[in-house]
């Protein structure tokens, strides 16, 4: 082979970049680390919420309390009426009871959803196939 022939040899600069994680591994990271009272947290799970389309299917336009909340204190009267119009309440009220009203609405509507946009994966039980009662289990599974 002629020195032209030959392949490069190949040459790293150092300045590799680890892999970027996903933004459900980040999510699931701060909620392993309790950090999900600050902003970064709120931002990360609203670009969630994009991505999957709540604010489309939501007539609160999210899932997550906090932000609810936030998004509530930036409202005025006139955007809480139509709020509580679409959600199917009163739109009538002082600005208090309409702020309460969406509150308690809200929290009916995502009674069991809150929280629950990226369950956390759940450890599986390993066996042992030296294990006697194991062996015998992991027996029974293959012959299904």
């Amino acid at each position: 082979m002629s020195k032209e022939e030959q392949p490069y040899e190949e040459v790293t600069t150092g300045q590799e970049q680890p892999p970027k994680k996903g933004l459900l591994e980040e999510i699931q990271e701060m909620k392993a680390s309790g950090n999900t009272k600050g902003k970064e947290f709120k931002d990360k799970i609203k670009e969630l919420e994009v991505i999957l389309g709540v604010p489309q299917l939501s007539p609160f336009k999210t899932n997550e309390l906090d932000i609810f909340e936030d998004n509530l204190r930036a409202m005025d009267v006139t955007d809480m009426m139509r709020m509580a119009k679409e959600v199917g309440i009163n739109p009538t009220m002082d600005k208090p009871r309409l702020r309460e009203s969406l509150m308690k609405e809200f929290k009916a509507y995502t009674r069991n959803n809150r929280r629950n946009i990226a369950p956390t994966p759940s450890q599986q039980m390993e066996l042992d196939p030296n294990n006697p009662l194991h062996a015998k289990t992991l027996k029974i599974l293959r012959d299904i």
